[in-house]
C-alpha cells in the first residue's frame, strides 16, 4: 500500500493559533485539567449526555426482563402456588419456553431502541473531537470555547458521525442477534461462539476505521473520496497502535459489563460521571492528532542566544519577535508544555515581526564618540618641559 497517497490536506485550524504538543495523554490530561477544571467537567458533562440515552434504555430493557419471571406461573416459586400453566402443547409447551420467548421479544425491542438511541453519540463524534482538537492545538479548552468547538466539529463532521454510528450501533445489535439465533433457534452452541468471534472481530475493524474517519473529517476539510482514502491507508499504516488504542478508549464498557449489578458498579459509574464523558474522545482522538503530526512536520523555534562580546546590545540580526503564547524552551515540560508551532515550509509562515520591528531604535543605540577637531589640552604637568641634562 503507498502510503505516501495519504493528503491530509486543508487544516481546520484558521480560527486558532496552533502550538506544537509533545505531550502524553495523560499529561495533555492533566495540562487541561490544571487549566480550567470547571470547564473541563462541563465538557465532561456534556459528553455524558450524548450517553444518557443508551444506558437509560439498558437500565428500563433489564428491568423489564427481571419483571417478566414474577408474571409467569409457577416459576422459580417457593412452597405452594395457586397458578397454573394451560400453554399444553402449543407454542410453548412449557413455561421455560414461554420464559425465554419473552426474554428474546423483549431483548429485542430494547436492542432496537438501543440502536436509535446511540445516535446521539453522533455529537461525541463530532463536537466531542472538535473540542479535542482544539484543545491539542492551543493547550487550554477555553482557547475557543467547548460550545463554539462543538458547532464548528457537528458542521463539519455531522453526516460522517451519524453513518458512522449507525452502522457501529447496527452491527453490534446484529452480532447479538445472530449468537441468539444460532444458539436457541438453530441450537449449535459451538458454531455460534465461532461466527460470534469472527463477526465481532470485524466489527471492530470497521469501527476502527469509521473512527478514524471521523477524525480525519473533523480535522481536514476535505473531499468524501479523499476523506475515505486517506481514513483507509491510516487504519493499516499504524495498524497495531491504532487497535491498542481503540481497546484502551473501550476499557470503560467493558468494565462496565463486568462489574455487574455490584457495589462496584455504583462506585464505578459515580467515577464515569465524573470523567467518563471526556475519557473516549480524548484517547482516541488526541492519538489520532499526534499520528496526523507525522504527515506535517514542524519546527520548534528556538531563542538565540546574543555572544558575549555583545552583551550589552545584541545586534539587530539576533533581534527576534517575542512567542505570541509562551516563552520557548527547548525541552518541553508540564509547567510549560506548549511550544509555539512554526511550519516547515518557511515560504508559509507568517512573519514573527515587521522589517521595522526588526530594526532597532537609533535612541537606544549608545552613542559613538566623535572624535573633536580641536586638540585636547594637556594637563598642567605636561605644559612644564622637562630639565635638559645638558644644562646643568
Amino acid at each position: 500500500m503507498d502510503y505516501s497517497k495519504i493528503t491530509l490536506a486543508n487544516e481546520r485550524n484558521e480560527h486558532v493559533t496552533k502550538r506544537l504538543n509533545r505531550l502524553s495523554t495523560w499529561k495533555f490530561f492533566k495540562v487541561i485539567y490544571r487549566e480550567n477544571i470547571w470547564r473541563m467537567f462541563g465538557y465532561n458533562f456534556l459528553m455524558i449526555l450524548c450517553m444518557v440515552p443508551i444506558f437509560i434504555l439498558l437500565m428500563v430493557g433489564s428491568f423489564n426482563i427481571n419483571t417478566v419471571q414474577h408474571t409467569l406461573p409457577l416459576y422459580n416459586g417457593f412452597g405452594f402456588s395457586t397458578g397454573a400453566w394451560f400453554g399444553g402443547a402449543g407454542d410453548y409447551p412449557t413455561v421455560e419456553m414461554f420464559f425465554a420467548s419473552q426474554i428474546r421479544s423483549t431483548n429485542a425491542f430494547y436492542g432496537a431502541m438501543t440502536v436509535l438511541a446511540a445516535l446521539v453519540m453522533t455529537f461525541m463524534f463530532s463536537g466531542g473531537f472538535a473540542v479535542i482538537r482544539d484543545a491539542f492545538w492551543t493547550g487550554k479548552l477555553g482557547t475557543v470555547g467547548v460550545f463554539k468547538s462543538m458547532w464548528l466539529g457537528i458542521k463539519s463532521n455531522l453526516l460522517y458521525a451519524f453513518a458512522s454510528t449507525a452502522v457501529i450501533a447496527s452491527s453490534i445489535f446484529g452480532i447479538y442477534e445472530m449468537f441468539v439465533w444460532l444458539n436457541e433457534i438453530v441450537g449449535i452452541l459451538w458454531l455460534a461462539i465461532v461466527v460470534t468471534v469472527v463477526l465481532s472481530i470485524v466489527a471492530f475493524l470497521v469501527a476502527m476505521y469509521l473512527m478514524i474517519l471521523c477524525s480525519v473529517s473533523v480535522t481536514y476539510k476535505q473531499s468524501l473520496g479523499r476523506n475515505l482514502d486517506d481514513a483507509w491507508r491510516l487504519m493499516w499504516l499504524n495498524i497495531i497502535p491504532n487497535i491498542l488504542h481503540l481497546i484502551v478508549a473501550l476499557i470503560p464498557v467493558a468494565l462496565y459489563f463486568i462489574f455487574g449489578n455490584s457495589v462496584l458498579q455504583q462506585i464505578y459509574l459515580i467515577v464515569m460521571i465524573m470523567f467518563g464523558g471526556l475519557y473516549f474522545p480524548l484517547v482516541w482522538h488526541t492519538h489520532m492528532m499526534k499520528t496526523f503530526a507525522l504527515f506535517h512536520p514542524v519546527e520548534v523555534k528556538k531563542k538565540k542566544k546574543s555572544s558575549d562580546s555583545h552583551k550589552n546590545k545584541p545586534a539587530a540580526s539576533q533581534l527576534t519577535a517575542e512567542p505570541a503564547l509562551a516563552e520557548v524552551t527547548d525541552e518541553i515540560t508540564e509547567e510549560d508544555a506548549f511550544e509555539q508551532q512554526q511550519p516547515a515550509n518557511e515560504a508559509d509562515a507568517e512573519p514573527n515581526a515587521s522589517p521595522e520591528e526588526a530594526v532597532p531604535d537609533e535612541s537606544e543605540q549608545p552613542a559613538d564618540p566623535k572624535p573633536s577637531d580641536e586638540p585636547a589640552e594637556q594637563s598642567s604637568d605636561d605644559e612644564q618641559p622637562a630639565d635638559d641634562p645638558n644644562t646643568k
